[in-house]
């Protein structure tokens, strides 16, 4: 799976030193990604001559291509019959494909779709800013809770120690992880996988 930030992103926002085969920090930067996947509810990354079979119910002249954004539509084969572009088929906007001339053959996997979507992921990639920063947010966020994790051995609602004498003190926090869906928290921070700020920022990329 592509992740949608790098270690170099952490240390930009962080401010601080994190080596660059760090377990930890590519940890926090795939589960962050994979959050953003499951909350948008697509891929998001580039798909080159993804196939797509349709069933097609009576009189439909529009197909919703499930993986967004689309770049290209390479074959389309319908009732085994390959389509051509323009005279059969166009693509339109938000990844619908029609029909000219009249609708598609209805029927069960009638329709067969080749086609490329998603964002480039890389250093030259064109993955839009906004997820980026959502990535960066919450891979931060699970990388510090990791942290937090090792300094107080892995038990979950502490909130202060003392050396001497020694003393500690837990508070309310809840443990155990969560998904952005439902505001779980994450590990010993209590910190969402995804905040209610960022949910907003990615639901222009969501499909229903």
């Amino acid at each position: 799976m592509a992740t949608f930030c790098t270690i170099s992103d952490l240390v930009a926002f962080l401010q601080v030193a994190i080596a660059d085969d760090s377990a930890s920090a590519l940890r926090a930067i795939a589960e962050a990604s994979a959050s953003i996947q499951n909350y948008c509810r697509q891929q998001l990354e580039e798909v080159e001559d993804d196939e797509h079979v349709f069933d097609v119910a009576d009189g439909c002249r529009r197909l919703f291509l499930p993986e967004l954004p689309v770049s290209a539509v390479s074959l389309v084969i319908e009732d085994d019959e390959e389509l051509a572009e323009d005279d059969d088929y166009k693509l339109g906007n938000y990844g619908i494909l029609y029909r000219i001339g009249r609708p598609w053959v209805s029927g069960v996997q009638m329709v067969a779709v080749t086609y490329t979507h998603g964002y480039p992921v890389g250093d030259y990639g064109s993955l839009p800013d906004d997820i980026v920063s959502v990535c960066v947010r919450a891979a931060s966020r699970a990388y510090q809770a990791g942290l937090r994790g090792a300094v107080l051995a892995g038990v979950p609602g502490v909130s202060g120690q003392t050396i001497g004498d020694y003393s500690v003190q837990y508070s309310g926090e809840l443990s155990g992880g969560g998904t952005g869906m439902d505001g779980g928290t994450l590990g010993v921070s209590g910190a969402p996988l995804l905040l209610p700020s960022e949910r907003r920022i990615l639901n222009r990329y969501r499909m229903p």
